[in-house]
Order: C-alpha cells, then structure tokens, then sequence
C-alpha cells in the first residue's frame, strides 16, 4: 500500500470490519491480498480467519458446538507441544 490507500484498505477499517462482520472482511481481504503488504496480509487474515470460525460456530447445533470447540482446542495444544519439541532440538 504505496501511498494514500482506499478507505476500504486503511488498517483501522479492515480491523474493525474484520471484526464486527467476519464474512463481508474476509471477502474485502481476499479481493485485494494483491494490494497489501506481506506482514499485512498475514496479520489480516489470521484475525480474519480466527474470528470467521468463531461466527460460523454461531450456527452449528449445540451438540457439534462442543465437537468443534474440542477439535480445535486439541488443535492448538497439539501445536503447542510440537513447536516446544522442535524448540529443544
């Protein structure tokens, strides 16, 4: 983002956009990934794609909720212990 940007591609806006409407950010941030830096890019999307999960689980039965919620969970931890044995080789 050389210059002065689009007001649909300053930070503040895609923040917050990303946040209060997950579906409507992460088409705004897929349609211009080419305009964007690549830290940009990066820290845009995880938040995006973080808080798009968690809309969509807005929707889901309560009993798979707990399925979902447990997968990812299982998910992150598992990374965790990966990244420490990595770590201490």
């Amino acid at each position: 983002m050389v210059g002065k940007s689009p007001w649909y591609l300053r930070k503040k806006f895609l923040y917050c956009i990303c946040i209060l409407t997950p579906p409507i950010g992460y088409i705004v941030l897929v349609t211009n990934l080419k305009k964007l830096k690549q830290e940009e890019k990066i820290n845009l999307l995880t938040i995006s794609t973080i808080m798009m999960s968690i809309w969509v689980l807005k929707f889901l039965p309560k009993n798979i909720e707990l399925y979902v919620c447990s997968f990812i969970l299982a998910i992150l931890f598992g990374n965790d212990i990966l990244e420490r044995f990595k770590g201490k080789k």
